[in-house]
Order: structure tokens, then C-alpha cells, then sequence
């Protein structure tokens, strides 16, 4: 059977030249504006009236178009794209000097052994947030709302071997099934939960584990009266066990805006947080069932206990995935440090040395089409690499995403007749861009499925920084691999590590 072939929506980030945001039109008009004023208002004299026109034109132009590199980062932006960043970056040092301190550690606990209010800030880049407990299925859940973001998440975890573990046949199986999940919470009008989140996290693992245990049993007293032969078979079954030295986790996150219904929903079920949650959880009830309809077994929805492990595990690899003892004014390390602009660093209480963690945001997605496990060079075959990649999709009715579709398409085929007027080459990535959008169009008005918008992260951790350089250039040629183009977010990674932690962030 023929492998079936997907193809992805606006492929391709603007370069120096091309389709400009409203920003940098309006940069560029006021430029010209400004220019314009100018020289009519030094007509008299032509030498003034010469460098009004044109200063003011060439600076808006190099604000928009001219790509430099500040100090202390790797990538090459425009003024106007670097202007956010490194306000933001600003921003950050000036809240906490560049080094968040958890006041977990200080705060100390209550008679009744819970934390105070204090205890649970979070650090840069995250919002404040609140943890409600619910059940689930007979299970304990966390339902996390964040009133800044006007937001309210929760999450499960997934048994998944991920799509290449299937025969091609099963893998198209396994997307039409996503699909019809999607097409559930996107094709609802009333239904609040419009953004789904996938995370997959691979973590080290210890491949000489079992060797170690065989070493420590044969010192072991209880097994001195054992007989060789013994031994020795489970000496030659140990050879014959396959280890790994990584192991992959799979998450699945919900995100509902705050909205009048959401409200009046949660009023009729509680008071406050309480009936915000209870709501929350009949929506996660319905996601497990989807997600088991996928052919994606729930292991189990993370509770306060296993998403503090997670988040912890994040900031902190050396702290295990599997330890739910953790208290949660703990799940983040003592300190975070983004100060360097091409990393971000993390240090647990106790330690001495610190995790250093790099974020790429995904630019371009496949033109080309391609198979639906295009993703594995990322997913697969990366050994000694901590990594969590981030998928997150907005959600929209079919008729909003056709009409947006459309909307793009008109502008692409715009902008090539442009140029074919003015007497440019029309890039080929463009035409391709095009057709991509114009097919997909096609195809959700022929399916009726649910529209998206899809973001992508990516984040890595190493132990130093020179590691971690290593690291980015290797995920850099496998995300190519991939058909990828990827950014890594200098002097915004604290922001942009939120974005792969269980939130469902990353979309405006």
C-alpha cells in the first residue's frame, strides 16, 4: 500500500526580501512619509532637501531589511525583529537582576506541612498559576488555571511508540484517528477546549543498569548458596536483553480560554476555582476518550505529584522523571539564570553545577510533501540527547480555516504576480508555498476536517555550554533532515522553554 502523503501551510519565514508583516510596512511607510515632508520642506535648498528625502528612507529600510548580530547571541535579525526581543530581555534582568531564586527553600512549610503562597512563584518566562486537584476515571488529575494568560490546562500521559513503530499502513490509520480527535474539540462551536498540545520527551536512560544489579547480586549474601548453573543463565539472559541509552515519554495537553460559557459552566458545577476545575475534568474525561480512540493508550492524567516530576525533570534532568515525592513548591530549581542570551541555565538546591537548555522555535514547515513519519530523524536515532519537542495546534471550524486559507493564498499569488510584473525571478519555495496552500484548502473543504494553526518547539539540555553547542548542531542537521527549518530564540529562551513545558503555549 502506498505510503499517503502530507502536505503543511505557510511553509516558509520571510527572508530580507518578500512579504513583510503590517509592522514593517508601517516602518517603511513612515519612513517614506517622513522623507517625503522633508524634502518638500527644504525644497528651497537642494542639498538639505536631497538628505531629508533620502535619510529617512534608508533608515527605515535598514531598520526592516539589514540583519546584524548583537553580542552574545547566534542569529542574524533586523533591527525591527531584534527591538522586542531584547526589550523583553531587558525586562527580565531588570525583574530579577538575570537570576530567578525559588524562595521554596526560605519559605519553609506550615503546621499542616503545606507550603505558603510564597513558596509557589514561578520563574521568568511562566506565568502565575494556580493547581486545582480533581479526579478523573478514579484517578487524581491537576487542573492548572493561569489567570494572566487567561488560560486553564490540563494534561495526560500517553503510552505511544509514535509512528515509527507502525507499518505505513497503520500509520495512516493512526493519523486519520488524530484527525477525527482534532476535528471533535475543532468543529464545535461551544466546545472551550481549542488547542491541543503533543509533547514528546526523550530522557537518558542507564543502559549498564541491569550489569550493575548482576554485579551487586553476585556480592550479595543471599545468593551465595546458588548453584553455577543458575548464574550462569541468568548471566547469558542478561547478555541477551536489549538496552537503550534513551527512553521517550508522550504527553497530550488541553487548553480552554477563559470565556462567558467557560464561566457559566463552572458556576454551575462550584464556587470559584473548584467548578472552574470539576468543568475541566469532564472535558479531560472526553480527551482520554479520544485519545484512546486514536489508538493512544492514557497511562494515567498527571496529577500535582507527576507534574511536579515532569517540570522538575525539565528544568533539572538529573532529577528522575518517576519521583512523585517531590513537593510542588519544588518542581522548579533554585535558581534560573537567563542572562546569557544563547542559553538558559538551571541549577537544583544542593547542586554545584548547573543544566544549561537552548530553545528553537520551528519556521518552516515541509513544502514538499511527505510521509507521515517525516518527523522521526527528531523523534528517533538521537542517543544521549535530552530533548523535548513541542507540537501545539490551534483549533478552528473548517469554514474559518478554508476562508484564512484562501485570504493566504490570494496573497501569495499577489505577491509572485508582483514580481513577475516588476521583472523578478519568482522564487520556486514560493510557487511551492503556494500550491501547498492552495491544496490544503482543497483538501479540508473536500474533508470537512478541522482547521489548524501548528506551532512548533524544540528544546535541548546539556551539561556545559560547549556541549549544548554540539548539541543545537546536530539538532540542527537532523531537523533538516526533517524538512525543518528551525531558529533557535536567543535572549528568549525563558520564554520559549515554557512553550515545550505542559502549558499548551506558543500561539499568540
Amino acid at each position: 500500500m502506498a505510503t499517503r502523503t502530507y502536505q503543511f501551510g505557510k511553509t516558509r519565514p520571510t527572508g530580507l526580501v518578500g512579504r513583510r508583516d503590517l509592522g514593517e510596512q508601517v516602518v517603511v511607510g513612515l519612513g517614506a512619509a517622513t522623507g517625503v515632508m522633508l524634502g518638500f520642506a527644504f525644497s528651497g535648498m537642494p542639498v538639505l532637501a536631497g538628505a531629508g528625502l533620502a535619510l529617512p528612507i534608508l533608515f527605515s529600510l535598514a531598520v526592516v531589511f539589514v540583519p546584524y548580530r548583537p553580542k552574545g547571541t547566534s542569529q542574524r535579525r533586523t533591527v525591527y525583529r531584534w527591538w522586542r526581543i531584547k526589550r523583553y530581555h531587558r525586562r527580565a534582568l531588570a525583574r530579577s537582576g538575570g537570576v530567578w531564586v525559588s524562595p521554596a527553600v526560605e519559605a519553609g512549610t506550615r503546621a499542616d506541612g503545606t507550603q505558603p503562597d510564597s513558596a509557589l512563584t514561578t520563574p521568568e518566562g511562566l506565568p502565575g498559576m494556580t493547581w486545582v486537584p480533581v479526579t478523573v476515571r478514579g484517578h487524581k488529575a491537576a487542573v492548572v488555571l493561569q489567570p494572566a494568560a487567561g488560560c486553564v490546562t490540563a494534561t495526560l500521559e500517553v503510552a505511544s511508540p509514535g509512528l515509527g513503530g507502525k507499518e505505513p499502513s497503520q500509520q495512516v490509520i493512526a493519523l486519520e484517528r488524530w484527525r477525527e480527535l482534532l476535528d471533535a474539540f475543532g468543529n464545535s462551536e461551544e466546545h472551550p477546549v481549542k488547542r491541543i498540545q503533543v509533547l514528546a520527551r526523550q530522557i537518558k536512560s542507564d543502559p549498564q543498569a541491569h550489569r550493575r544489579y548482576l554485579a551487586q547480586r553476585d556480592e550479595s549474601a543471599a545468593t551465595a548458596g546458588a548453584p553455577q548453573w543458575l548464574r550462569d543463565s541468568y548471566s547469558a539472559l542478561a547478555d541477551a536483553v536489549s538496552t537503550s541509552a534513551e527512553e521517550h515519554r508522550y504527553y497530550v495537553t488541553m487548553h480552554a480560554k477563559f470565556t462567558r460559557d467557560l464561566a457559566a459552566d463552572s458556576d454551575a458545577r462550584g464556587s470559584g476555582d473548584e467548578g472552574l476545575a470539576a468543568v475541566m475534568a469532564g472535558y479531560l474525561d472526553e480527551l482520554w476518550a479520544r485519545c484512546e480512540d486514536a489508538d493512544m493508550p492514557v497511562i494515567a492524567p498527571l496529577d500535582e505529584a507527576r507534574l511536579t516530576a515532569l517540570i522538575r525533570n525539565s528544568y533539572d534532568p538529573d532529577h528522575p522523571l518517576w519521583d512523585a515525592e517531590l513537593p510542588r513548591a519544588h518542581a522548579f530549581p533554585r535558581n534560573v539564570d537567563v542572562r546569557n542570551g544563547e542559553y538558559l541555565a538551571a541549577r537544583a538546591a544542593g547542586s554545584t553545577t548547573s543544566w544549561y537548555h537552548a530553545t528553537a522555535a520551528v519556521t518552516s514547515w515541509p513544502t514538499a510533501p511527505v510521509g507521515p513519519d517525516f518527523l522521526a530523524p527528531l523523534l528517533i536515532g538521537m542517543p544521549d540527547v535530552i530533548r523535548t519537542m513541542a507540537i501545539t495546534q490551534n483549533l478552528e471550524p473548517t469554514d474559518k480555516a478554508v476562508e484564512r486559507m484562501l485570504a493566504e493564498d490570494t496573497n501569495n499569488r499577489a505577491e509572485m504576480l508582483r514580481n513577475q510584473q516588476r521583472g523578478r525571478n519568482v522564487d520556486p519555495r514560493d510557487v511551492i508555498a503556494a500550491d501547498a496552500t492552495g491544496a490544503r484548502g482543497m483538501a479540508l473543504a473536500q474533508s470537512g476536517a478541522a482547521g489548524s494553526a501548528v506551532v512548533g518547539y524544540i528544546t535541548i539540555s546539556a551539561r556545559s555550554p560547549e556541549e549544548l553547542a554540539r548539541t543545537k548542531r546536530t539538532t540542527f542537521s537532523r531537523a533538516r533532515g526533517a524538512h525543518l527549518r528551525i531558529e533557535w530564540l536567543d535572549l528568549e529562551h525563558a520564554r520559549a522553554f515554557g512553550n515545550t513545558l505542559p502549558f499548551a503555549g506558543g500561539i499568540k
